[in-house]
């Protein structure tokens, strides 16, 4: 069973908690693709007879929960320390962190709600959040705002299809748990590949080129 398979089958177990446990991992571990896993909510409340609210504050909690999580972290450690422990994580890489730093120091506290709607950006931005000590009370309304509005997309198209039932639902599930399983693999599968490679051509700095005893002579320094 797939890591989305296994996130499904939680959701499906457990209800609104199990939601809001998958959607807060999501946080702490990229390649559980949140924005296939929405729908599902969706469509559960609907067969449950739930409004389509439930759905949305459970996940909105969820993603509230693991950027708390992720910010603790940045807070606690800072950066040097953060960047350190990304570059012993596996399928994680420093240079993530250095994006989400650029785009905090670009757009402030906004950037918090505005890297909701942005997948892995989302997952790093929690970090400068932390590091730069944003009042906790600010980053939770922020990260709660953002989510909310990105995951209300994701549920309620899921939900409409729940309502709808019927055919439309059966080919709605067919079509979804082809996008699961496709997401699930290509997700994993692809962002695995990009960390090994690049984790490679740092060991083996040859194979990417920069190899240091070939750098350019700078001409005003003496020989």
């Amino acid at each position: 069973m797939d890591i989305t398979a296994w996130a499904l089958a939680l959701m499906e177990r457990l209800g609104g908690p199990g939601t809001m446990l998958v959607i807060a991992l999501e946080a702490l571990f990229p390649p559980v693709p949140g924005e296939v896993l929405l729908p599902f909510a969706g469509v559960a409340a609907a067969a449950d007879g739930d409004s389509v609210l439930v759905p949305v504050a459970w996940t909105t909690a969820g993603s509230v929960l693991g950027g708390l999580a992720v910010y603790t972290v940045g807070r606690a450690l800072g950066l040097r320390r953060t960047a350190a422990l990304v570059r012993r994580l596996p399928l994680l890489e420093e240079k993530d962190v250095e994006v989400a730093m650029r785009f905090f120091a670009r757009y402030g506290v906004p950037a918090v709600a505005l890297a909701r709607c942005v997948p892995m950006v989302r997952t790093f931005i929690s970090i400068p959040a932390g590091i730069e000590r944003m009042p906790v009370g600010l980053f939770t309304l922020a990260t709660g705002l953002g989510s909310g509005i990105w995951n209300a997309a994701f549920v309620a198209a899921g939900y409409l299809f729940g309502q709808a039932g019927g055919e439309t639902l059966e080919s709605f599930v067919r079509v979804y748990s082809l996008i699961v399983v496709v997401a699930g693999l290509l997700g994993a599968g692809g962002l695995a590949w990009r960390r090994v490679r690049a984790r490679r051509l740092r060991a083996h700095p040859l194979r990417s080129g920069n190899d240091p005893s070939r750098a350019p002579v700078d001409a005003r320094r003496p020989r």
